[in-house]
């Protein structure tokens, strides 16, 4: 158990920072396509509160309201998915993607959240924590629909011009 009180702030950091570049990432694509700024500033701003949200369950860690289950987190898989969000922000400085393929990274980075179970990393009987997750879940499954719908319209219009 003295294992996991040491590892649990670094888990939580990891998962917040992985929160901090997605939005980063989303914030680029809204000044990258400004004809849907808004949609990936949206996005961005809710990734941002994820991180915040995450790291104040830190807080609930320290008073054994919320544990880290350590068995479902990989540390190398968040790492390689910071990799890839880092490489696609050095990507769009030095060249123009277009912007179906923007929606599909974005569509890709969500779905790979939800199929991951990343919201079963953590354990608690706390109501409100319960919500917490439940809402960046909810959240998650938000975009990921939104970014889909966008896809699919942005690929019709690319068919009929």
């Amino acid at each position: 158990m003295g294992n996991q009180q040491k590892s649990t702030p670094d888990i939580l950091e990891k998962l917040a920072s992985n929160e901090e570049s997605v939005a980063t990432l989303y914030k680029t694509y809204g000044e990258a396509f400004p004809v849907l700024g808004e949609f990936w500033n949206s996005l961005a701003g809710e990734e941002r509160n994820h991180a915040s949200w995450i790291r104040g369950l830190g807080a609930q860690t320290e008073n054994r309201r919320i544990f880290v289950s350590e068995k479902r987190f990989n540390a190398v898989a968040v790492q390689t998915v910071l990799d890839y969000l880092a490489k696609e922000l050095a990507r769009l400085n030095i060249e123009k993607i277009p912007i179906v393929e923007a929606l599909s990274i974005t569509v890709s980075i969500e779905q790979s959240l939800i199929e991951s179970k990343f919201f079963e990393v953590f354990e608690t009987d706390s109501v409100e924590l319960k919500r917490t997750l439940t809402k960046i879940r909810d959240d998650t499954l938000v975009h990921r629909n939104k970014a889909k719908d966008a896809l699919e319209t942005y690929k019709k219009n690319r068919q009929q011009i």
